[in-house]
């Protein structure tokens, strides 16, 4: 949004999670281009970081209001960074694309006074090589943005580079956000704003690192020369020696957990009263999309679906057979294309006709259905796991991109999403269960959580022998139920039977299959079952009068999925996890058991998980061995990740041992 200079005068406001304290002493910015320190150059190893690719020596921004006379209030962001690469894999850091946006209403961003150089220490003198106009290419990313991409020259393994740049932006209201944690670690990363005080910002901060500098103080802000100054406020944050942050296992999505902060404009009060406040409360959240016409205003055309649903009426009775009828037809005769939003393509009568949408074509359609029954229904928006956490202190409609359907059975919820066929109408995918989702009402709502009951359960059976020669072979039959059942069918109907048991045979090289069936693919209700018959070569080993043999013939855990010595952040599964093993195993004729594993049971605290492994000799000549792995909560804090990381490494430790046979 763009907003005339003489219109604008504004009390800010402050959201903010960590203490603001007043200051009124000015600060020079922490880095001068092209005055490198030789002890950085000189530097091999990041000692805090030994590991780390590069390391980002100085991340400096600042973000101001400018005036121009013929563009009027524009937004400036001017930026500095510096990277010392240590390693190969760390020349990626030395191309950077400065993204820019434009819109429908012909306001622009504009990259300007892009430089950069690397410098590198030659006979124990620093030389430089600057960026050349060759090495700045300009890009169309899409309709919206456009890109400069940089590369810096000659760089090598002990080089510094730095580049600067600034954006000039007509989305005056649009502060930048600031990202002060990257996948490499990261010495000095300040960022400074100054609004005036005519301007209204939210101002949300997240991330588990600490704050250096945390300022604010009052002060005249100029907005360019010739322009009257006008008072504001002067921001500026600081972060120093941040660890890098990186994908781990079972977390939702990394900007989640990022040293960030944000802005979000809520208000602005012109000089003569005309008031504008783009703070929205949840009801007002609510209000706005039951107006918009491709969300509260599909919800009221639902004539096409008059015949459909009459059909559905007359045959059936109660509640419940109406709802999985409603889920049965929009279920199949949709396709969803992948796409998430929580605002119609088109027209739901269109999607209809073309058998395909997105999921709010889909999803907004059963609720049309299930309203056409005569049946209460209503929306629920969320935000995926991959799209982020939704802050309900925050009504920010763009952090939003899904829609389910809400609906009651008597006195009991139930959440629906008709995207997928493969699961069981009322169990939730994985990718939308996010903490909460906003149950939209006509001027009203209500949080709902985002859970399920369905788990990601697995139960492997085998009968095996073992051969003189130290061959395994037998019968295996494995069972897939809920997610990972659905997970197995998703992949059956996507490649064909052939083509998932040609895959499943590649992903098990050490298994000579001779026999594949699959049972239960088509049935929802029934378990998932491929059975097995093979033989298994290189599980055991024989050396010797003896045969080492590992028992769960590499179907256990072989790796703790949990590396990282500290985690700031859950573990956050999404569904209960449960995972058997159970196998038997005839030895050959003339050997005795001499080593087997002890039986072993290992449990969380406060009953969070438990694994049990037995394992005995039932009768000569036979050995059986159970291993369950049950976790039963789908997130562990920061504070019981220690006790998680521990709990699986004795179970690869336990899964990683050896029976052992001797000839008589």
């Amino acid at each position: 949004m763009r907003l005339p200079l003489s219109t604008l005068r504004y009390t800010l406001l402050c959201v903010f999670s960590t203490i603001l304290c007043l200051t009124t002493t000015a600060q020079d910015a922490p880095i001068k281009f092209g005055k490198i320190d030789i002890a950085d150059l000189q530097m091999k190893v990041y000692p805090k970081d030994t590991s780390a690719e590069a390391v980002i020596l100085c991340d400096y921004a600042e973000s101001y209001h400018r005036y121009s006379s013929g563009s009027g209030l524009q937004m400036v962001f001017e930026r500095h960074r510096r990277i010392k690469i240590l390693k190969k894999s760390g020349y990626e850091w030395a191309t950077h694309a400065i993204i820019a946006a434009n819109s429908k209403s012909g306001s622009k961003e504009f990259i300007g006074s892009v430089k950069g150089a690397t410098y590198n220490l030659v006979d124990g003198k620093i030389v430089a090589d600057k960026l050349s106009k060759e090495s700045i290419f300009d890009e169309k990313v899409s309709d919206y943005r456009s890109q400069k991409k940089i590369t810096l020259p000659n760089v090598k393994e002990g080089s510094i580079i730095e580049y600067s740049y600034s954006i000039t932006s007509d989305f005056d209201t649009e502060i930048r956000a600031w990202d002060f944690q990257k996948s490499i670690p990261t010495v000095w990363s300040e960022y400074r704003v100054k609004i005036p005080d005519f301007y209204k910002f939210q101002i949300i901060s997240q991330g588990y690192e600490p704050f250096v500098v945390s300022e604010i103080k009052s002060e005249s802000i100029s907005l360019g020369v010739g322009i009257q100054a006008e008072m504001g406020k002067s921001y500026r944050w600081a972060m120093k020696d941040i660890p890098a942050i990186r994908t781990e296992p079972y977390m939702t999505t990394i900007d989640d957990y990022t040293a960030r902060i944000e802005f979000e404009i809520a208000a602005y009060t012109p000089s003569n009263g005309m008031h504008k406040n783009f703070s929205l409360s949840w009801n007002d959240f609510s209000a706005s999309l039951s107006g918009y016409e491709n969300f509260g205003g599909q919800l009221k055309k639902g004539g096409f679906l008059k015949d459909i649903a009459n059909n559905i009426k007359l045959n059936t009775k109660d509640t419940l057979s109406k709802i999985q009828a409603a889920y049965d037809y929009v279920s199949k005769a949709m396709t969803w294309n992948g796409q998430e939003s929580f605002f119609a393509s088109s027209t739901l009568k269109k999607a209809h006709e073309a058998k395909t949408g997105n999921c709010a074509d889909i999803n907004l359609m059963l609720i049309v259905l299930l309203r056409e029954l005569g049946l209460e229904s209503y929306p629920v928006v969320l935000s995926t796991r991959e799209n982020g956490r939704i802050l309900s202190n925050y009504v920010l409609e763009k952090k939003f991109n899904y829609v389910i359907a809400y609906t009651r059975v008597g006195d009991k919820s139930m959440l629906i999403d008709a995207t997928d066929p493969l699961l069981r109408m009322g169990v939730l995918p994985v990718r939308c269960i996010n903490g909460s989702g906003r149950l939209i009402l006509e001027n009203t709502g209500d949080w709902i959580p985002l859970k399920t009951t369905e788990k990601m359960a697995k139960t492997l059976i085998s009968n095996m022998t073992i051969s003189p020669e130290g061959q395994v072979k037998g019968e295996l039959n494995v069972s897939f139920l809920g997610y990972y059942g659905q997970n197995y069918r998703s992949r059956i109907k996507k490649e064909g039977k052939d083509k998932f048991t040609e895959n499943f045979k590649k992903s098990h090289p050490s298994w000579e299959i001779t026999k594949t069936e699959i049972e239960g693919n088509e049935d929802l209700s029934s378990t998932l079952v491929t059975k097995f018959e093979t033989t298994i070569n290189e599980k055991s080993n024989v050396a010797g009068d003896r045969i080492y043999f590992s028992p769960m013939l590499g179907e256990g855990e072989e790796k703790n999925p949990f590396t990282s010595v500290e985690r700031k952040f859950p573990v956050d599964f999404g569904a209960l996890m449960e995972e058997n093993f159970i196998a038997s195993y005839t030895i050959p004729q003339g050997y005795v058991v001499e080593e087997i594993p002890k039986s072993a049971r290992v449990s969380l605290p406060d009953d969070g998980g438990k694994f049990t492994y037995l394992i005995g000799t039932p009768e000569e000549g036979k050995i059986t061995i159970s291993s369950k792995i049950m976790m039963k909560k789908t997130m562990y804090f920061a504070e019981e990740y220690e006790g998680l990381r521990k709990f699986y490494d004795q179970i690869v430790q336990k899964h990683a041992e050896q029976i052992v046979l001797k000839k008589k």
